[in-house]
Formats: structure tokens, sequence, C-alpha cells
């Protein structure tokens, strides 16, 4: 375990990627956002380089993946807030793994780090704290999953975590960003209500390899060229609030909602499935940009 100095001076970091400035709703418990605008370009440059590369999509879409994680814990204090210990670690990983099975994905933790440093813990997302913890700890490349748990600040209070997207890990120095953050009390026997199952890290492990909220722009959904561009989910208008047995929330569109699915907001005990179309557009975006 380390404890860290001060942080990298402010004029050491390059600008940010487009996603930085996208923010979401100061309730929400994920803070992995994209606009519209954006997410049109992204799809349009996809299409592209599957356009380009379909065959060689098609052959990778087959293959197995074993995914290195490197876990970074965060603490206030050593043994104190912040606290993560092996058997949670482990449990989570697991539960990446339940969540994601038959995706042809498998994640295998390789590395776990503990540091003490408060700046850090309590550093906001997108803040210069957590860009300087980020900066100092990456270890890995675009098929490393970096995991950081850290407490967030006060901007959010009900922040539990964030991610980057595949096609976030661009050329040059701000590599460095890519990975997930999630609030310590997340993990798996975690202390945070309703969502200490882990089910959060496989969601911003779901925007990792590619994958939008179920409810992304709302009811406008036309097959799999609008919404979160996947075509088994159904139209979501916006996210689930708790574990209700039945929801519509576009009842003029083909569906129910998909809250039992990882990439919307509800209870941890209602996530418990993503769909075969997520599963081949992760496979599709980790060729692209990952593999």
């Amino acid at each position: 375990m380390a404890v860290l100095g001060a942080p990298i001076d402010d004029d050491d970091y390059e600008r940010s990627p487009a996603w930085l400035t996208y923010y979401a709703r100061d309730d929400s418990p994920c803070g992995t956002e994209i606009s519209l605008d954006e997410q049109r370009l992204v799809e349009k440059e996809f299409a592209r380089r599957k356009g380009v590369n379909g065959t060689a999509l098609d052959l990778f879409a087959k293959r197995a993946v074993t995914v290195p994680v490197v876990w970074n814990t965060i603490m206030e204090t050593s043994g104190g807030k912040g606290s993560v210990s092996n058997f949670q670690i482990d449990e989570t990983i697991a539960k990446i793994n339940a969540s994601f099975l038959g995706s042809g994905f498998t994640f295998v933790l390789t590395l776990r780090r503990r540091y003490v440093y408060p700046p850090w813990f309590n550093g906001d997302k997108n803040s210069k704290e957590e860009k300087a913890m980020k900066k100092q700890l990456r270890q890995g490349d675009a098929k490393t999953l970096k995991i950081y748990t850290t407490n967030f600040g006060d901007l959010n209070p009900k922040l539990l975590g964030h991610a980057t997207f595949p096609w976030d890990y661009s050329p040059g120095a701000n590599q460095y960003l890519d990975g997930i953050v999630v609030k310590y009390i997340a993990v798996s026997w975690g202390s945070a209500t309703n969502y200490n199952s882990g089910a959060v890290f496989a969601h911003e492990v779901g925007h990792w390899l590619g994958l939008y909220h179920t409810f992304q722009n709302g009811c406008a959904k036309s097959g799999e060229f609008d919404g979160d561009y996947v075509s088994d989910t159904p139209a979501q208008a916006n996210a689930t609030s708790g574990c209700p047995p039945i929801r519509d929330s576009c009842p003029n569109l083909p569906g129910r909602d998909p809250h039992h699915n990882f990439m919307d907001y509800s209870y941890d005990r209602c996530r418990d499935n993503f769909t075969p179309g997520q599963f081949a557009r992760i496979k599709d975006y980790w060729a692209s940009y990952r593999g």
C-alpha cells in the first residue's frame, strides 16, 4: 500500500476529450453520458469501420476475449474509509464475469493495488484530482480494464460511477483517462443501499465496452439506428427508479422497458441481464477500438 504525495501540476494536463464535457443529471447514479450529436458521429464512424473491416470483425466475433483487470483502491486513511477487502474485490470480479456470461468476454484480475491519498479519494468526476490519479496509476493498454474505487466529491452525492467509452481511447496523452471509476461502497458486499451486489461495476464495464443506457434518447428509437443502437432492447423514455415489476414508458412502441437490464438504473436486485444484441455490439466495438 502506498501513500501518495502532491498531485501532478495542472499545467501538465492536455486538453480533455469531448466526452468529458457531457454531464449527467445531478441526481444520476451514473456519470457516463454522451450527447445525441456526438453519438451520431460515433455511430457513423463505427459503421464506416465495419464497412472497411467487416470480414475481420465477423472472424473476431467468434473469438473468446480475456480482459486483464488492474484494480486500484483509493482510501482516505489506511484501513479506514475507502477500504475494500480482497474478498470484496474477488466477489465483484465474479459478479462482472457472471453478468457477461455468454458474451465471450472473461475478466481476470491481474493486479490489485491500494493507495492512501484523500484528494484522490474525494475527487469529483473528471476533476483535476481524478485526472492526476489516473495519470499516475494507469497501467496497461486499451485491452486492460482499469478500475478505480474512490468516494467522489460533493457535486453529486448520488453518483456511483462513470466510465470512458472505447472510442475515447485516442492516440496520445489522453489514453491515461481510460477505465472506470466506481464509488467504493458499491462493491459486492459493500454498504451502498440497493447498489451493493457489484451490478454498478457491470453497468460501467458495459459503457467501457461500448454500450449506452437502455433509455438513451428516450422513446426516439427506430430499429437499431437510434436510441441505444441495440435492436433487442425496447425503447425506454427514462431511467428506472427502484425495482418495479413491470414498466412501459413508451407505450406506443413495441415491448416493455428493459428495466432488468444492467444498462438501466434499477436497483441491483432488479438487474440481471444483457441481451444478445448488446453482446454482439461489444464484440464489434472491441474489435474496432480495443482489439
